[in-house]
């Protein structure tokens, strides 16, 4: 692709720390068949490995299509918002496709696939497809009883099944208000997703096109239960808040559905472990029991004697 042409669609790939999973990420990305030219934007969080010099080695090799961010120090551990700071300002395309650099695609149709979708179908914002997950040894499908081809995905449903994983997401990038995305606290993918459902619908493609990996290297799977689970009951509770068009029974459960899990989460550290509480933990516990409903709180005091129990045979 010459420099000079302006390209359709912008490949978005962060990464962190994925030497041993980048090239296949990469690959997968040039390996792509479209009518229509694309850029990939190659964001490095300052590796401590050698992530960065594979990144500085395919931009030496493709100069006119990949472009480097390569930052020198750690943007996400200070809560950085990475795609209105740099990622996306720095996308030319009229579409984005974000894939992180330990997942990969195996479709070298994908973005052809979806583009033609969001241009044949205006009323759609972004779209999804199915994926396999490899947890570095076996293949597994997944799950979602989902049996159209074209699944529509709005306000109603969103989150059920949750099938809107990143590796596989295209959305215009007109559809994306970047003054709301920059003024989020606790930005995750759930809030690229809200802000765009704001603008139209999102399809789910129901074909496999990418693999998601499950490994212990992964920056989110590091993180506890506990961390998971309120980090995005904060994040969805926030979009909620802050798009009037979610506010809905649907996202309603979903918000109190994180928080009841993050909040058994934070009574079983209390009580089953000697670890002492964050201030997160507390503050999970003291957001959800008092206003829960009585069966609710039945279990929870069935729960500290059960861990109370448990820990008097330890001793």
């Amino acid at each position: 692709m010459s420099s000079t042409i302006q390209p359709i669609l912008s490949i978005v790939c962060h990464t962190f720390n994925q030497e041993n999973y980048l090239e296949e990420t990469i690959k997968g990305f040039l390996l792509q068949k479209t009518n229509f030219p694309f850029e990939i934007i190659l964001h490095d969080d300052a590796s401590t490995d050698g992530t960065s010099e594979i990144i500085k080695k395919y931009e030496n090799l493709y100069p006119n299509q990949i472009t480097a961010i390569l930052q020198t120090e750690n943007k996400y551990s200070k809560n950085i918002n990475i795609w209105s700071e740099f990622t996306f300002p720095a996308a030319k395309g009229k579409y984005i496709a974000i894939c992180e650099g330990d997942d990969y695609w195996t479709d070298e149709y994908k973005l052809q696939k979806q583009v033609d979708f969001l241009e044949q179908n205006p009323e759609f914002v972004v779209c999804w497809t199915d994926y396999l997950n490899f947890n570095g040894t076996d293949f597994t499908e997944n799950n979602f009883k989902i049996s159209e081809k074209i699944f529509k995905i709005d306000f109603n449903n969103l989150f059920h099944p949750y099938c809107t994983l990143s590796l596989t997401t295209v959305f215009k990038k007109e559809a994306m208000d970047m003054q709301l995305l920059s003024g989020l606290k606790h930005f995750k993918d759930n809030s690229l997703y809200m802000i765009l459902l704001r603008k139209g619908f999102g399809a789910f493609m129901n074909e496999k096109t990418a693999v998601y990996r499950i490994h212990v290297g992964g920056v989110y799977s590091m993180k506890s239960l506990f961390f998971q689970r309120y980090s995005s009951y904060l994040n969805v509770k926030e979009m909620f808040d802050a798009i009037p068009e979610s506010q809905n029974k649907n996202i309603a459960t979903n918000i109190d559905s994180l928080l009841r899990h993050a909040a058994f989460d934070a009574l079983r550290i209390k009580y089953a472990t000697n670890d002492k509480l964050t201030s997160d933990e507390e503050t999970a516990l003291k957001l959800y029991f008092p206003k829960a409903k009585g069966s609710v709180k039945f279990k929870y005091y069935k729960r500290i004697i059960q861990y109370s129990l448990k820990k008097a045979f330890k001793k």
